[in-house]
């Protein structure tokens, strides 16, 4: 589940899981959501993050997403990810197109990630 919080100029996004991996995820829907449909070539990207925590790994993921939407024109449709502690390896699909501009950067005003009564939870805002 996701659910986006509106700012200023920002936009927060709150993410939920069973997993930590759903709730990059969860980042990935919300963020394709965001930048719009591709309609070009089908194309595969490798990844390979390393971030101090969790909370840096959520940002870096999403600051990836972003990357590939603004240099690639890459639409992310899919990810196979897979974490060791705060690293992240795998392969984004997507398609190529037109990716709105909608997101600047990725903040670390209010970055959580983390496990809360059994349920993984992550927060990022978003400079629109």
């Amino acid at each position: 589940m996701f659910r986006f919080v509106e700012h200023t100029a920002e936009l927060e996004l709150e993410l939920e899981a069973d997993a930590p991996e759903g709730v990059l995820e969860e980042a990935r829907r919300a963020f394709a959501e965001l930048a719009g449909t591709g309609s070009g070539e089908i194309v595969e990207c490798p990844i390979a993050i390393e971030s101090p925590d969790l909370p840096a790994l959520l940002a870096a993921w999403l600051d990836e997403l972003v990357f590939l939407a603004d240099t690639e024109r890459l639409i992310a449709e899919s990810a196979e990810i897979s974490m060791d502690g705060p690293r992240l390896t795998g392969v984004v699909r997507g398609r190529r197109g037109e990716p709105r501009p909608v997101v600047k950067a990725v903040t670390l005003h209010r970055l959580s990630f983390q496990a809360e009564n059994g349920v993984w939870r992550g927060r990022v805002v978003l400079d629109v």
